[in-house]
């Protein structure tokens, strides 16, 4: 079970937008949607997690506080650790049955 003193990382979660570079035109470019603490596992054990290791993926749980804001994530988004820097592509947002938590599967990119 998650407490609050499990939130050691704080992350931020990032949507693609599109943005005006000024000529006319547009760019895509990451921008901040949501930022809050957050407890990161590190996933091991699993036969898709094994076979990722193989592919040079890594796949993590991040555990978070419900908020409004989480409703509207969806694979599309990433996930940055704010103390590493590491990004993550968001896998699948699940939220537990009385919206008190919500667990982000996420996976790092082929290398």
């Amino acid at each position: 079970m998650t407490t609050a003193g499990d939130l050691r990382e704080k992350i931020e979660l990032l949507k693609q937008v599109s943005v005006s570079d000024g000529a006319g035109g547009s760019t895509l470019s990451w921008e901040v949607q949501v930022t809050a603490r957050a407890a990161i596992k590190v996933l091991k054990a699993s036969e898709t997690v094994l076979a990722g290791r193989l592919q040079g993926t890594q796949t993590l749980v991040v555990t978070l506080r419900w908020q409004s804001a989480l409703g509207d994530v969806d694979g599309t988004w990433r996930l940055r650790n704010v103390r590493t820097g590491s990004e993550y592509n968001i896998r699948a947002v699940t939220p537990d049955v009385r919206r008190q938590w919500v667990d982000v599967l996420c996976e790092t990119d082929a290398l």
